[in-house]
């Protein structure tokens, strides 16, 4: 992340340099708040340009939500599953 010309990994670029797969996504969280930490140890260097970081912020907050949704995704069809088959054998 230090070094140029700043870039800053993504929960996805960090797992393909470790030749890892992100298979449920539950795992991002963790993920993105190492990303953070790093962030905020480079901005109090002043290693990375203030920009960069906010611009690297967003897109993390948008693939958290992303993961978020798909997790209410999947919640809701788990429940419609078992609410169907609760009602079947009744």
């Amino acid at each position: 992340m230090s070094s140029a010309p700043g870039l800053l990994p993504t929960p996805g670029v960090v797992f393909r340099h470790l030749n890892k797969k992100m298979n449920c996504c539950r795992c991002a969280p963790v993920a993105v708040s190492t990303i953070y930490a790093a962030m905020d140890r480079l901005e109090q260097t002043t290693r990375v340009c203030p920009f960069a970081l906010a611009e690297a912020r967003a897109k993390l907050i948008r693939i958290e939500e992303r993961r978020e949704r798909r997790q209410r995704r999947i919640d809701d069809a788990y429940a419609n599953r078992r609410l169907s088959t609760a009602t079947a054998v009744a």
